[in-house]
């Protein structure tokens, strides 16, 4: 693996260059990128496999596996929000809704391809110690997202503009003092692509071993979505939505972690 490595860089000399494995166990602070919604408040664990392949001295490109799993959970109070809908009758109106309180808690797992490139600084005034930095981008997938929705003190109306009345009844239609409400759906998400960075100490030990110890982040690269999302929704009688944008039955999850890495590597 790392002769075709070094073939694809074109660094394939009669110098061996240095080759390792990095194991690591990372965890942090998870948040999501939607402004409709305050901020959420998360967490992510994982862990992470990378051959390393030295291109040039002090200096390593990396590629290999990372598996993980997060939640996150996203909250407001006296939410509003209307949307255009079709009674069983046929007639147009507007499905209006207040919410006192709104809270989603998504839960589920993930794995990435990371690649990267590592570098190796100068010792901290011990032979041992060392100053590293790496950066570089990730293709995350999603396995599907376990969405829990709580809604208390919901209320309802359907405002029908040609007859400029407001229905606030009945409740079997969804119209009215709704009370709390419960729900539990899987949602399919979209993948897409991180940027990541590393900055931390590394500490060599004997047979070219060595220990990590430094902070992460990374941050998915596509667009949040759009700024507001319909919780509710009108079909016959109120349905429940994912606060998530999205559109045909596939959501957009957009993330950001900062946390803590452990690392240990190996030498082949």
């Amino acid at each position: 693996m790392g002769w075709a490595m070094s073939m694809i860089l074109g660094l394939h000399t009669a110098q061996v260059m240095g080759q390792e494995v990095e194991v690591s166990v990372l965890g942090g602070l998870t948040g999501g990128r939607k402004p409709s919604i305050g901020l959420s408040d998360g967490s992510t664990v994982g862990f992470s496999a990378l051959y390393m392949q030295e291109i040039r001295h002090n200096l390593s490109l990396g590629v290999g596996l990372e598996v993980g799993a997060y939640q996150l959970t996203k909250e407001d109070s006296n939410y509003k929000g209307t949307s255009p809908s079709i009674d069983g009758q046929g007639a147009a109106f507007e499905f209006r809704y207040t919410i006192a309180k709104f809270k989603e808690e998504l839960r589920g797992n993930y794995f990435a391809i990371p690649i990267k490139v590592q570098y190796v600084g100068p010792n901290l005034g011990n032979e041992k110690l060392r100053l590293y930095a790496a950066g570089g981008v990730k293709y995350q997938i999603y396995t599907k997202v376990k969405s829990t929705q709580t809604l208390e003190g919901v209320k309802t109306s359907g405002y029908y503009e040609q007859w400029d009345a407001e229905l606030h009844n009945p409740t079997y239609a969804g119209f009215g003092n709704l009370g709390d409400k419960t729900e539990e759906n899987k949602l399919k998400l979209n993948s897409g692509f991180f940027v990541m960075g590393e900055l931390g100490v590394k500490y060599d030990m004997a047979n070219n071993q060595a220990l990590y110890l430094g902070f992460y982040g990374d941050c998915d690269l596509g667009a949040a979505g759009q700024a507001d999302k319909t919780v509710l929704t009108y079909k016959e009688k109120e349905q429940l939505n994912s606060i998530l944008p999205g559109e045909n039955e596939r959501y957009k999850l957009r993330m950001f972690t900062l946390g803590i890495k452990v690392k240990y590597s190996f030498g082949l």
